[in-house]
């Protein structure tokens, strides 16, 4: 699982370095990257892809979620992670918007990728809520 959240810094080859912390989970493999929600990358591990994605599948039965859906889950980059590092393509950096400077974020299932400054924008702004959020998912 991911937890916690890193600082890191984009290389001259579009590559960052995964968290040891996040290293053991992911090893030496394929990251899928996904950048169609919010201001962030999300990259998975390839089972909690899948999983994500046949979950999404059974619980959309709108045809225009379902549509939605489809494009999200099928608009992804696969990316190898080795010597610890990940390539993150630069379309997606673009998209992104991301500079030098990131924060690598866990996600429980799979890791966030944000420029830092974001991060540190919504970091700002949300702690106010979580106390809340947390009361309405019955967690606290």
């Amino acid at each position: 699982m991911f937890f916690g959240s890193y600082p890191a810094a984009l290389d001259e080859k579009g590559r960052v370095h995964v968290p040891s912390i996040f290293a053991k989970d992911v090893g030496e493999s394929e990251t899928v990257m996904m950048a169609d929600w919010g201001r962030c990358i999300s990259a998975f591990p390839p089972a909690a892809f899948e999983e994500m994605g046949n979950r999404l599948l059974e619980l959309s039965r709108d045809k225009r979620h379902r549509e939605r859906v489809h494009r999200i889950v099928s608009s992804f980059y696969p990316s190898v992670i080795r010597n610890g590092k990940l390539l993150i393509p630069q379309e997606l950096r673009e998209k992104k918007k991301m500079g030098k400077r990131l924060a690598i974020v866990g996600m429980l299932k799979h890791m966030e990728i944000w420029d830092r400054g974001e991060w540190e924008e919504k970091e700002r702004g949300g702690k106010t809520g979580v106390r809340g959020d947390l009361d309405a998912l019955d967690i606290l």
